[in-house]
């Protein structure tokens, strides 16, 4: 890496410094940051005693699913402006590949969606990019930063791709490609500590990147001082279950308290919870791994009692890659092993359903002991949810909808993580580790006018219920079309008495329902979809936004073909033009999905 002006690189660690990896992490962040900082004060020092470098440009564009890329990328505009950069943040939805292809600096910050997918925002740009006659990057400087989750197969596929696409189109990778794992946020600063002092030095003087106009952006609000390192507490006042008897499903509604916090959010938005482990499942796991709860152990560069590990800062009950594949090779099972050399599909089929508890006792029930299993445990990740309130109705108050997750597999209970820490161990009174996660792209439109149709079955009605809070709020007069589904109307219709009511009220407009098991063929949003069809196309030929939340693998792809054929068959189009259509609504941000 090239030397900065004052002679000082970004501090690194070197390979044999006698910490575990979460000891590396923590110090490598810290270091990331205070050489920034120290950065930050020598650049002030430099330029008021000596003349004002030429400001050089900066483009930084982001993909983003759930908002932490966009986020990233923010926060490297902000310290980029201290090396001498005047940084541009677009989304990628706002990208003109040509122009793009102008700019002498550029960063990428992009999550992977999905099974290796693209986020929505970033689609129409990796399409564009990645065809045949795309232009050449031969002046542009470039790093990129991935965000995923190992637990996938394809982790930060989205990063990698863009990565390997701007070498072949001839830029000039400036800093290795850092790819980040649900806990992003101390690789994300490293990456920008050295990709920015670095970038900063690179191209010509007085060079004006030709980049596209971002739209006029929103007032922002400050920034959450509130993050995975320093939530907040937010206390439970209230939950009930939303299921009538009958239900095979248990979704229960929760009520939190904001008072003391001054944290706000917006509709659409979503919120990270941070829950501790079942009592029950840490017996269990400390039982099979012939331990004791009150035994120390080391975690994080702390001496903890085992209790605590596994209750509070490890994930105990999903198993890392890691972990899988060390309990294959000590178990010795050769149809374990020959799984995990066919590939992940077989992989996942094989081990379908189970947890960290069921693969030791199954396969590994005397070969791993407590320090083991720590050693190869992911860090406890929050769990984040759709927000199902407008805080324009419920005043310090943020409300969620939430399937509790149990099912029964060779004759052990298993139980969903936060869903049934909330459910079974939470009570009234209780407060909950949590911070909000922006999501400016889902959210009501800034034209109060505009017509919106919301396709949200089951538990992806959450956000809709606060959008409709919000609409009425506002005194919104654009017309409002709700598509709920689940299994049986009896007992299955989610917050029904609020939505037949806002239908009596005129608020909501339109409400289609899909009961799948209320007749011998199932029904369901995407059938209902189809069946209103010319009046579908109509709304959004004035304009009408369409949103989805829920289901990722299953429901939204559905909805997405159903979306097409609808546009295809009432649009008088082909296939190719209702593609374009539909990928003109992504462009203008009236296609927009909130999909896990």
């Amino acid at each position: 890496m090239e030397q900065l002006k004052s002679n000082k690189k970004v501090p690194f660690l070197p390979q044999d410094i006698p910490f575990n990896d979460d000891q590396r992490q923590w110090l490598g962040g810290f270091l990331a940051g205070l050489h920034t900082r120290l950065l930050v004060k020598e650049e002030h020092v430099s330029t008021t005693s000596a003349p004002q470098q030429q400001i050089k440009p900066l483009t930084i564009i982001y993909g983003s699913q759930t908002g932490n890329a966009e986020g990233v990328a923010e926060e490297a505009a902000e310290i980029a402006k201290n090396h001498g950069l005047s940084p541009l943040v677009i989304d990628m939805d706002d990208a003109d590949l040509t122009q793009l292809s102008q700019a002498e600096r550029l960063l990428v910050v992009t999550s992977t969606y999905g099974e290796g997918e693209m986020p929505d925002n970033a689609q129409a740009l990796w399409d564009d990019i990645s065809s045949a006659n795309a232009p050449r990057f031969d002046n542009t400087y470039y790093s990129v930063l991935a965000l995923g989750d190992t637990n996938y197969d394809d982790f930060c596929l989205a990063g990698i791709q863009w990565d390997e696409r701007l070498e072949a189109l001839g830029a000039t990778r400036i800093a290795e490609r850092v790819d980040c794992d649900v806990a992003f946020e101390s690789p994300a600063q490293e990456w920008i500590a050295e990709t920015l002092p670095t970038i900063a030095q690179k191209g010509s003087n007085g060079h004006s990147d030709v980049v596209p106009s971002a739209a006029p952006a929103a007032t922002k609000k400050a920034k959450s001082k509130f993050n995975r390192d320093n939530p907040f507490e937010a206390e439970l006042i209230s939950t009930y279950i939303l299921n009538k008897p009958g239900s095979g499903k248990e979704t229960c509604h929760y009520e939190f308290s904001l008072l003391d916090t001054n944290e706000s959010y917006d509709a659409g938005d979503a919120i990270n919870l941070i829950p501790s482990n079942r009592p029950d499942i840490v017996e269990e796991l400390i039982s099979i791994l012939g331990a004791r709860k009150e035994q120390h152990e080391q975690y994080d560069g702390h001496t903890l009692a085992l209790q605590t590990i596994f209750s509070e800062h490890l994930e105990i009950r999903i198993p890392s890659k890691e972990f899988i594949t060390e309990v294959a090779a000590r178990s010795g099972n050769a149809e374990f092993i020959g799984k995990l050399e066919e590939g992940p599909q077989s992989l996942n089929d094989f081990l379908w359903g189970l947890d960290c508890v069921d693969l030791l006792t199954k396969y590994a029930p005397t070969a791993f002991t407590a320090s083991d299993f720590i050693r190869l445990a992911k860090p406890l990740a929050p769990r984040a949810y759709s927000i199902s309130s407008s805080i324009k109705k419920h005043h310090n108050q943020v409300h969620l909808t939430i399937a509790s997750v149990r099912y029964t597999q060779d004759n052990r209970t298993h139980n969903g993580v936060c869903s049934t820490f909330l459910a079974d161990i939470c009570k009234p009174g209780d407060k909950v580790k949590c911070y909000f996660a922006p999501n400016k792209h889902f959210s009501v439109p800034e034209d109060a006018s505009a017509p919106i149709i919301m396709v949200g079955p089951g538990t992806g009605i959450a956000p809709f219920r606060g959008f409709l809070e919000e609409r009425a709020a506002t005194q919104a007069t654009g017309d409002n079309w709700l598509f709920f589904g689940d299994r049986q109307k009896a007992c299955d219709f989610l917050y029904q008495e609020e939505l037949e009511a806002m239908q009596q009220s005129g608020i909501l407009t339109r409400l289609d329902l899909a009961f799948s098991r209320d007749q011998t063929q199932k029904i369901y949003v995407q059938d209902k979809m189809q069946e209103q069809g010319a009046e579908l196309f109509s709304w959004l030929e004035r304009g009408a936004y369409f949103y989805v939340c829920g289901d990722a693998f299953r429901m939204a792809k559905d909805v997405d073909k159903a979306l097409h054929d609808v546009v295809a068959e009432h649009g008088g189009l082909d296939a190719e033009q209702a593609q374009a259509y539909v990928a003109s609504l992504k462009k203008q941000k009236r296609y927009v999905r909130d999909v896990y």
